[in-house]
């Protein structure tokens, strides 16, 4: 379980892309999903208001392997240290499933609440025939009190990886980031309100 004990790391991670990037919407509705690229890398970033207070999302994602059974597009979330998860994501249908390791640090920044991760290996999580390993990823969850609600900008490296179909890119984009909230709305046991 990612406890408070990892609050204030000094760990430094590289700043997901911030608002002057040129982000074009894929999605707009309930979750507005935008991407963009940054030095040739792909990233993405999800918003929407989960109807849920600040404290509760944010014990939701320190606790993530608690609620894994909540999340419908993860398949599995190991703790492997206090500030480390292996998280593999159920890809649908006839594609390998993907995975990654990844080490978190929270921080304040004013009333917002962010934990930003990074891509790490780690002894107890090598990879794993039929599943692609996401080596470069990572990003942030950025949670914002909105009255009763909260507002949470979830940003992520974008690069698939392993074989998947030009054609399916956008979609699965669209699909990750709209996910991504919509199961951690439901892990709090509410759901996504309009912004």
């Amino acid at each position: 379980m990612i406890e408070a004990a990892w609050l204030f790391s000094s760990i430094a991670l590289a700043a997901p892309p911030g608002d002057e990037a040129t982000w074009e919407e894929l999605r707009d509705d309930v979750v507005r999903v935008e991407c963009t690229e940054v030095s040739g890398e792909p990233w993405c970033r999800s918003t929407g208001l989960v109807s849920a207070p600040i404290a509760k999302v944010s014990a939701t994602l320190e606790n993530m392997a608690e609620h894994q059974d909540k999340f419908e597009a993860v398949h599995s979330i190991r703790v492997l240290a206090p500030d480390t998860l292996h998280i593999t994501l159920d890809y649908p249908g006839m594609l390998s499933d993907r995975d990654y390791v990844a080490r978190y640090t929270p921080t304040t920044d004013g009333d917002a609440k962010v934990y930003r991760w990074e891509s790490v290996t780690h002894a107890d999580a090598p990879p794993v025939d039929g599943v692609v390993r996401l080596i470069e990823f990572g990003g942030e969850w950025r949670l914002v009190p909105e009255g009763s609600n909260t507002r949470v900008t979830y940003v992520w490296h974008a690069d698939l990886r392993g074989s998947f179909p030009n054609w399916a890119v956008g979609i699965a984009r669209r699909r990750a980031g709209h996910e991504a909230l919509k199961d951690l709305a439901g892990a709090n046991g509410t759901k996504l309100v309009k912004r």
